[in-house]
């Protein structure tokens, strides 16, 4: 299984939104841990979610405002 076999758990199902519920947070750690796990850099993590999202038919608008989530570290943290 490879680190982007995760990728879409991080998302929520209608809204393709990143980390937006306590279960996706979890899943998003899960996924950096997986990516991590297979020594995968930054760059390459944040290009292979680009491409998930690209692939699920989202706008690039939506595709900007969600990087800009996946960037951030305090979206993989269940409390503020």
């Amino acid at each position: 299984m490879s680190w982007t076999d995760n990728i879409s758990g991080a998302f929520g199902c209608v809204d393709i939104k990143f980390a937006g519920h306590t279960n996706e947070v979890e899943r998003a750690v899960e996924l950096l841990e997986a990516a991590n796990k297979e020594e995968i850099g930054f760059a390459a993590y944040l290009e292979g979610i680009e491409d998930w999202l690209k692939s699920q038919g989202c706008t690039q608008q939506h595709i900007d405002e969600e990087m800009g989530k996946v960037k951030n570290l305090s979206s993989y943290l269940k409390h503020d």
